[in-house]
């Protein structure tokens, strides 16, 4: 019988397994708190603790009960941040407005499902302040060490892919942005390149202390590594292909080089949006596997893509949260499985999940529907 790991390996090697694989309760692909807390409530489990993944995100662990009720083929192995458990204290305090400041001394706010960014450090800083800025320090924020152990018993029990997420998701432009707000970093894109190189240059330093600090305990163990950075939107690129060469590839291409040195794992990159006129850079990066394949967005149409970088691709996500998840019927999300496994899984290269984090406006059933079709549904046809 095949086992989990066995499942999603031969999907990542482009060989057909037995059924799709599907993923649940990474850093992209669980559910918010909200929506998590209406899903225990359908499943019965509403005495199930509330875990929270990231306060940043306003996501959810998912237990380890649900995991296997849903025969989830994958299992997300993701240091604590001390920072995290800072900001939940923070965000409990009675009469606080649900502000907080991240590690990297950006100012949120959150709203609902979302914790959105109000507040840019270095929205008016110049090169020199660069030098004085209090750049966080990952040994400081994560616990890596006490993350060794269980991924070592995981491997050892030889049941489930294992996903590495270093703590941070491994972002360089997002991260700017953030830091600098979205106009100005991209007036600075044009009129200010050596502002951006060295911004960039600070982020990816501490992105590769953050890998080297994970890798070192769970390298050896790990099937996948992800990475992130949202390139797009829903119509069409944040920057040009140009800029994204000259500006920003240097730096993903030297953070995968980096983290290929520490493991043998598969590089799993998180891009948003419309991000298929970059595919082929990502790929040149070492890119494997990319998610979360945003459906909605121009230029992802699943055939097409599988057609065009399916030899050098394989892709994770997929199921549209954007309109069949929240509005769609039972009868809807069956059909949507069904399509991109069809479409992404045929011949292997496909691991199934939703198109980033599910939030509130989903109804919980049809987060139930969707994965009892991906396994009663969900053997992909070779052709």
């Amino acid at each position: 019988m095949t086992t989990h790991k066995e499942r999603v390996l031969m999907a990542l090697n482009h060989e057909q397994p037995d059924r799709n694989p599907m993923d649940l309760g990474g850093r992209q692909t669980t559910l918010s708190i909200i929506a998590y807390e209406n899903l225990k409530k359908l499943l019965g489990l509403s005495d199930l603790p509330p875990n929270v993944m990231a306060h940043s995100w306003q996501t959810s662990y998912i237990d380890e009960v649900v995991l296997e009720k849903f025969d989830i083929d994958t299992r997300h192995i993701r240091p604590a941040s001390r920072v995290n458990e800072a900001i939940g204290e923070h965000l409990s305090i009675p009469g606080n407005d649900n502000t907080f400041v991240d590690e990297w001394g950006v100012t949120r706010q959150v709203v609902g499902d979302y914790a959105n960014l109000i507040g840019h450090p270095l929205r008016t800083a110049t090169i020199e302040d660069l030098e004085e800025f209090p750049w966080p320090d990952s040994a400081d924020n994560y616990d890596f060490k006490a993350i060794r152990e269980p991924a070592k018993k995981l491997y050892e029990d030889n049941e489930y892919a294992l996903v590495g997420s270093l703590g941070s998701p491994g972002n360089i432009f997002e991260q700017a942005w953030y830091l600098r707000g979205l106009a100005e970093f991209m007036k600075d894109l044009i009129k200010n390149k050596d502002f951006i190189h060295a911004l960039m240059r600070r982020i990816l330093d501490i992105r590769k202390r953050n890998a080297e600090l994970y890798l070192r305990e769970v390298g050896e163990f790990i099937d996948v590594v992800q990475l992130a950075d949202d390139l797009a939107g829903q119509d069409n690129l944040l920057i040009s292909p140009n800029s994204y060469k000259e500006l920003v590839k240097p730096y993903h291409l030297e953070l995968c080089q980096y983290v290929k040195s520490l493991t043998k794992a598969k590089i799993y990159y998180h891009g948003c949006g419309a991000i298929e006129p970059l595919l082929d850079e990502l790929i040149d990066n070492g890119v494997e596997i990319l998610n979360p394949v945003q459906v909605s967005a121009a230029n992802m149409d699943t055939q097409a893509l599988k057609k065009r970088y399916g030899k050098n691709l394989s892709f994770w996500g997929a199921i549209d949260t954007f309109e069949v998840l929240p509005n769609g019927r039972v009868e809807d999300v069956e059909t949507e499985v069904n399509k991109r496994i069809h479409d992404l899984g045929t011949g292997g290269g496909y691991v199934m999940g939703p198109v980033h984090n599910i939030c509130a406006d989903v109804p919980p059933e049809n987060v139930v529907a969707m994965y009892e079709a991906g396994l009663k549904q969900g053997f992909s046809r070779a052709e």
